[in-house]
């Protein structure tokens, strides 16, 4: 008998470490998910033509829908397969199916009911969540790295000379009001400058279109038009160093601009990130940050809802 959710429940504390929510946020999540994951797994029964048996018989799952997800505590740290297999009393291979079947459960913002959003449910694409922010007027851009193991190919591509090892990069979207992060951009190669990363995506076409809103950056975004809402640290030169108003200026930026990086904090602190990954099926570093993201978000408005 392995690890099992009406065991870790009791152990509080434990059950936090482990995924980072609580008892009531997981059951909260559980709540929001279990309607989708019946959904799927009656259309994946469906659509296998070849079944012998009627829809519903067969094995079962090795445990309840809350166990099956608690598996995907697994992005909080950064162990193998096969550790979470044995913590489980399973096998490694129903490890990775399962997670490959949960994981998308995820990917999508879980937003709680709050005085802005009455209507539960999920958002799916970034134009969905904004127009829930009608009032929204100012946003913190930021690139943050994930360091991946050595690749066998394209290994220069994929190298930051600035960080001395093997990176994917991607750009956050952050609302400074509640720190939600509203979207990223694709995953680029680690060689890839952060403004160049925003820059080539449909992200940053979105940001132009609307010239009222703020868009505060650090001095990676130096150049910038700033009569399109760009606030940008100022960048200290040789025989032009910054004056002491250009410092306030920063030291003020700075301030609104730490919420990025506690947004980026929240999101790494799933260690399947935060440290260096080794994932090798495509697609699959995506959908783990994603997941990441998704979930730190849920966190912030369980805990920080919005309008109270």
């Amino acid at each position: 008998m392995g690890l099992r959710y009406e065991t870790l429940k009791r152990r509080s504390k434990v059950f936090r470490q482990l995924t980072t929510l609580t008892v009531e946020e997981f059951e909260s999540l559980v709540e929001k998910t279990e309607p989708e994951w019946k959904r799927l797994e009656y259309g994946r029964r469906i659509r296998n033509t070849e079944r012998k048996n009627a829809i519903g018989q067969g094995h079962p799952y090795f445990a309840d829908f809350p166990t099956l997800l608690l598996l995907t505590f697994y992005t909080r740290t950064n162990c193998v397969n096969v550790l979470i297999a044995v913590l489980f009393g399973i096998s490694e291979q129903t490890v990775y199916d399962l997670s490959s079947k949960l994981l998308p459960l995820l990917q999508d913002r879980f937003i709680p009911e709050t005085r802005l959003r009455k209507k539960k449910g999920r958002i799916n694409t970034l134009d969905e969540l904004l127009l829930e922010y009608p009032g929204l007027s100012d946003v913190i851009v930021d690139g943050t790295d994930i360091v991946t193991r050595r690749p066998k190919r394209q290994q220069k591509k994929n190298y930051s000379g600035k960080s001395k090892r093997h990176l994917k990069k991607t750009v956050l979207i952050t609302n400074p009001e509640d720190g939600l992060i509203l979207g990223r951009t694709r995953l680029r190669p680690g060689a890839v400058h952060d403004k160049r990363a925003l820059k080539e995506d449909s992200l940053y076409r979105k940001l132009e279109r609307n010239a009222s809103l703020k868009k505060r950056a650090d001095s990676a975004w130096t150049g910038e038009d700033e009569a399109n809402g760009w606030k940008v640290n100022k960048r200290a030169t040789r025989g032009h160093p910054l004056t002491d108003e250009e410092k306030t200026s920063n030291r003020t930026l700075s301030k609104v601009r730490i919420k990025v990086e506690h947004a980026i904090r929240r999101t790494k602190v799933f260690r399947r990130i935060g440290e260096k990954t080794i994932f090798r099926k495509k697609g699959k570093l995506a959908m783990t940050l994603d997941v990441a993201i998704n979930l730190a978000n849920f966190k912030q408005l369980s805990r920080h809802p919005i309008g109270t």
